[in-house]
């Protein structure tokens, strides 16, 4: 990761994401995390609204996902695929989290007790730490790392929040 001096690394934010999606299990309320959440989980809902079979291609992939090197396949291949025209941005790093945490939760519903639970969730959270980290070293670093995030985010919810009291406002005057 390099000269990240933020508090809040990457792998902090999957970790809690992960265990926030499947284990039920909330560890902080830090306002970045529960920004990372909202608009993960949003943006997984959208994607099962604009395709019904969300299993990504998982359940029509000719891969064995009974071997880490095989999950770890089609890990990179999503990751390859979200990011294959170059773009970034904190929403695609988002959803690819939340994309991560879903493939996770397949490959443990899909397993025959071959890999513990534990190992599935902590190799999937390293590869998208990883993944994230390196390949998008310079852009985190040019947006100030997640501390970037949060102010993109903030400043968002306080425009809505603005537009929400001058239309309360306007309706009370009207």
């Amino acid at each position: 990761m390099g000269a990240n001096d933020s508090p809040i690394t990457t792998r902090s934010i999957i970790t809690d994401y992960f265990d926030w999606r499947l284990n039920n299990r909330t560890i902080t309320n830090n306002r970045l995390f529960l920004i990372v959440r909202k608009i993960a989980s949003d943006r997984e809902a959208e994607y099962r609204d604009q395709q019904p079979t969300f299993n990504f291609r998982f359940e029509q992939s000719p891969v064995d996902l009974q071997t880490l090197n095989n999950i770890q396949t089609i890990h990179r291949e999503i990751a390859r695929e979200m990011f294959a025209d170059g773009v970034v941005t904190w929403k695609r790093i988002i959803t690819f989290i939340s994309f991560s945490a879903a493939l996770a939760e397949h490959i443990i519903q899909q397993q025959t007790n071959t890999l513990p639970r534990t190992l599935i969730i902590s190799s999937v959270i390293d590869w998208t730490t990883n993944f994230i980290d390196t390949d998008f070293q310079e852009w985190l670093q040019s947006q100030n790392y997640w501390t970037g995030c949060l102010k993109v985010y903030e400043n968002i919810l306080q425009r809505r929040n603005s537009i929400g009291r001058y239309a309360g406002i306007l309706g009370t005057i009207g």
